[in-house]
């Protein structure tokens, strides 16, 4: 379980004065939840937007429910649509959860998790 005060901790860390940026953290996170697969939007445009979703959850709402449901919406309108139809935004909480505990913990692990 992710806590408020730790994602904000983090997310000024990576775009405070001399952080990294958490788009590029994010985009390791995408990678790892096989975001690479889907091939457009490639992981570095998709982490630019959820940048957006990050602020907003940081500095506005601090809603982590909000934040992982805007999260599964952009996987969801972002993702292919193989057979004319697409699942519920719902579907794609469980990799937005994964892709927020990957961005918290900065994991380097090579394990994929397909995208619904």
């Amino acid at each position: 379980m992710i806590r408020l005060d730790a994602l904000s901790a983090r997310f000024r860390a990576d775009t405070g004065l001399g952080g990294g940026g958490a788009a590029l953290v994010l985009t390791r996170g995408l990678e790892r939840i096989g975001w690479r697969s889907v091939r457009e939007p490639t992981p570095e445009v998709l982490a630019s937007y959820l940048v957006m979703l990050l602020d907003a959850c940081v500095h506005e709402h601090r809603d982590l429910a909000a934040l992982t449901h805007g999260i599964a919406a952009v996987f969801r309108d972002a993702g292919p649509n193989l057979d004319g139809g697409l699942p519920p935004i719902e579907a794609y909480l469980p990799a937005a959860e994964e892709l927020l505990q990957h961005y918290m913990n900065n994991d380097l692990s090579e394990r994929p998790t397909p995208i619904p």
